[in-house]
């Protein structure tokens, strides 16, 4: 039986809900930059961070700070944005 990552996540009890969040906020990233064909290296130069760092982030061996993450998601053209959990709706302030 395969498990997606929503009931993947069910299962695994030894991580906090925080560091699960991280993981799939990573693992997004990651897949992002792949599908913009674009290297690690190309995204470090983009953000000033090294290749290392890129990679460590992308196999949670580093646990980016905020700081981190926006240079990343600004090396990929995106903004960080927060959504209401409850609502689901983008809280624009």
């Amino acid at each position: 039986m395969t498990m997606n990552w929503n009931e993947l996540k069910q299962e695994i009890t030894s991580l906090s809900e925080e560091e699960k969040e991280m993981i799939e906020l990573t693992a997004l990233l990651a897949s992002y930059r792949k599908e913009k064909k674009m290297t690690q290296e190309e995204l470090a130069e983009k953000t000033n961070l090294t290749q290392a760092q890129i990679a460590r982030i992308e196999n949670f061996s580093q646990s980016p700070s905020l700081r981190t993450l926006s240079k990343v998601a600004n090396g990929l053209d995106l903004k960080i944005t927060f959504v209401d959990k409850n609502t689901s709706e983008l809280v624009n302030h």
